[in-house]
């Protein structure tokens, strides 16, 4: 029997507790209503239609309770508001939501004795500017919500919707995704302080930092394919020619993905069963899925009520859109303003920059990182077993600038700090608490366009081998477009509704966004099988398939030499080419450069040069090549670009098949070796990071130990082996 003092102390510090957490919250509210009133004061200093009444004697009192008055206004209004523009919210992205908060801020004037707004635009701009400056403030703060209490109500409603597991488990699992970036970049931006927050986390000793094996090619849908099903056979790049059915086929186009992504999940159990996947490629398996390209189109499917209810859900919230757009707008003048700068860069490539491609870069960095950050607090809230959210930011700007550049370390910061909120509520305010995965599926390393270099791109370059010298060659195709994968991901929900039902303005909207995503910039098709020229060209970064049509079986290297005399050798000469590969008819591959050849299964070799001498591991990315090689839908012919050891005296550079600065898809420098933030108290040895495949069976293992430990069980006193 416990002594009497033993309860009595026990009670004293349990209601210890409940003051200091009662203390918090009021400390945080009272932190947000000094932190509006500043951001209020601020726009009547700016704007000249805003201005403070003070003929009343207790004016300052007025501007003390303008913060309470305009959060009752916002309860009530704005999901009267949002019923009543439901429709044209799914139409236009939400734009009408943009216009609420002028709304209710003018009323909240009109009903006030002390502020005085002359007209709905400065009420508008007014909204903009106090959104701005509290979200600045309240994140420097450390605050996580600029109006705590309606987030609350949000999270409240956001928990009927989502995946419900029926036996929750002892811990959660959050995946974060960094797209693109190097474990050397990675440790570089830790040197100059651009991300606190994941210091924090080695520093602690809670996380560990390693690098892993990404595999080729190094890109997201190869990963993803291996990451989440444990197979990413026949995954053979972003673009690639189906010899079935000879047509191209993209991992834009949802169709196309969704077809790949069945075909990797035959037989495997995908990582995300259960939870959920944010802003990706594939779905992962995941129970709720937002802007999943592979899942564009499935209308039918019964988990779309609760993700069209999260779309939703940012509409109603008084902050998110808002903070989404006027981020993605700064982001768009910062990347015309890094682009101007960037023109006096003697050893970085100098390309295009437009305005189309300036909006790409304002959604991929800005929109869809606060979007993504609100549906993962969601999330967490709901207590989802696994969530994951990719995070293209870095690499959208890493291929246009370089992945060591200010910008690019400027998307790392802003994630960082996201992720700081989220560390914060993985600990104290989920229902479970939360592990978090920080990795990223490839790094990137600088490049040279191929274009710039020589003239010409690759296929007109093959075009002209293949003409001989002497009149025309036969036709070359070439698969690329720019990525809009993520635009039409944006785009997914509002094909759910019948153009017939809809009004005029509706109509046009839909259709003007439409323009917006499906545009090309004078490139063919893509996808189709309309007019299969005789040649075909699929470039991924550094690597091209170059496919020879009209054949349902790969051609191997014996049937091109004959078909094609002196095209493989004057292309393995070529200098913009690193090396040519391709299967034999005796089942084994060869890659072959200008001065030698290489067998990759029996690393057999013939010649002055091994064609694999500029890359480190050699007998590693042999065995790669071989398997990317042999693979059904893998071209006739890979090329991959010629590794360039000190280019302009800017370092090491690789030949690259599309307009970048940066880049991935194929073999040489940093671009296959990403990191991996994990968990100290998981059992990690070398092996489980020596491919796509063996980190999802890590992952894997130990989510299970998750699902079995059940609820209250704990994830801790695990070590490394």
């Amino acid at each position: 029997m416990a002594p009497a003092g033993a309860g009595a102390a026990g009670t004293g510090t349990s209601g210890r507790r409940a003051a200091k957490k009662e203390a918090g919250i009021l400390g945080r509210y009272l932190l947000v209503w000094a932190v509006t009133i500043a951001a209020l004061l601020l726009a009547v200093f700016v704007l000249p239609g805003f201005s403070l009444d003070r003929s009343h004697p207790r004016w300052w009192l007025g501007v003390l309770l303008l913060p309470l008055e305009f959060s009752l206004l916002l309860l009530v209004m704005r999901p009267l508001l949002l019923l009543l523009t439901l429709p044209l919210n799914s139409l236009t992205l939400g734009l009408p939501t943009l216009l609420f908060n002028g709304v209710i801020l003018w009323t909240s004037a009109l009903a006030s004795r002390t502020l005085v707004i002359t007209g709905f635009g400065e009420a508008l701009l007014g909204s903009f500017i106090i959104t701005a400056v509290s979200a600045a403030l309240t994140g420097w703060l450390g605050v996580d919500e600029a109006y705590p209490f309606y987030q609350s109500l949000l999270y409240r409603i956001g928990r009927r919707f989502g995946p419900r597991p029926e036996r929750p488990p002892a811990r959660g699992l959050l995946i974060l995704q960094v797209d693109g970036l190097a474990r050397a970049g990675l440790r570089r931006a830790l040197a100059r302080g651009r991300l606190p927050a994941v210091s924090a986390m080695l520093a602690r000793g809670t996380h560990t930092l390693r690098s892993w094996h990404c595999g080729i090619p190094s890109n997201t849908p190869a990963v993803q394919a291996g990451f989440f099903y444990g197979d990413r056979d026949n995954v053979p790049g972003y673009r690639w020619f189906d010899r079935r059915e000879q047509r191209l086929r993209v991992v834009s186009q949802p169709d196309d993905l969704r077809r790949l992504e069945r075909m990797v999940a035959v037989g495997n159990r995908p990582l995300l069963e259960g939870g959920s996947c944010i802003n990706t490629f594939m779905s992962g398996g995941a129970a709720k899925r937002l802007m999943a390209v592979s899942e564009l189109g499935e209308r039918a499917e019964p988990r779309r009520g609760g993700e069209n209810a999260d779309f939703n859900l940012v509409f109603l919230s008084p902050t998110a859109l808002t903070k989404a757009v006027l981020a993605a707008a700064w982001d768009f003048l910062a990347g015309f303003a890094f682009a101007l700068a960037g023109r006096f860069d003697r050893v970085r490539p100098r390309l295009r920059y437009t305005l189309r491609r300036a909006a790409q870069r304002a959604v991929a960095n800005a929109f869809l990182r606060e979007v993504s950050f609100f549906w993962l607090k969601q999330d967490m809230a709901r207590g989802v077993p696994v969530i994951y959210s990719n995070f293209v930011g870095y690499d959208e700007v890493a291929h246009h600038s370089g992945p060591d550049t200010v910008e690019a370390q400027l998307t790392l910061s802003a994630f960082d700090r996201k992720l700081r909120i989220l560390g914060r509520r993985a600990r104290r305010r989920s229902p479970i608490r939360y592990d978090i995965l920080l990795l990223s599926d490839h790094g990137q390393t600088p490049s040279v366009p191929f274009r710039l270099l020589y003239g010409q791109t690759l296929e007109e370059t093959l075009a002209g081998l293949l003409a001989g010298g002497g009149g025309d060659g036969p036709p070359v195709r070439r698969a690329f477009s720019p990525d809009t994968s993520y635009t039409l991901s944006l785009l997914a929900g509002l094909e759910e509704i019948d153009e017939r039902q809809l009004g005029w303005l509706a109509r046009r909207s839909r259709r003007a966004l439409a323009r917006l995503a499906y545009a090309r910039t004078g490139e063919p098709d893509e996808a189709g099988g309309a007019g299969v020229a005789p040649v075909v060209v699929c470039v991924s970064g550094s690597l091209a398939h170059i496919y020879f049509t009209g054949n349902r079986d790969p051609q191997f290297l014996e049937d091109v030499i004959a078909l094609y005399p002196g095209l493989v050798e004057s292309l393995a000469r070529h200098p913009g080419i690193g090396f040519v590969a391709a299967r034999r008819r005796f089942g084994d591959a060869m890659a072959i450069c200008e001065d030698g050849i290489r067998n990759l299964l029996t690393g057999q070799r013939s010649g002055s040069r091994d064609p694999l001498a500029p890359y480190a591991r050699r007998e590693l990315w042999a065995g790669e090549l071989a398997r990317l090689v042999g693979y059904p839908d893998t071209g006739d012919l890979v090329v991959n670009g010629a590794w360039l050891a000190d280019w302009q005296g800017g370092g090491g550079r690789i030949v690259v098949m599309e307009d970048q600065t940066s880049s991935h898809g194929g073999l040489g420098g940093r671009q296959t070796e990403p990191f991996v933030v994990l968990p100290t108290a998981w059992q990690v040895g070398r092996e489980d990071l020596a491919s796509p495949e063996a980190l999802h069976g890590l992952v894997s293992r130990e989510l299970e130990r998750y699902r079995q430990a059940g609820p209250g069980g704990g994830a801790g006193g695990r070590g490394r082996r």
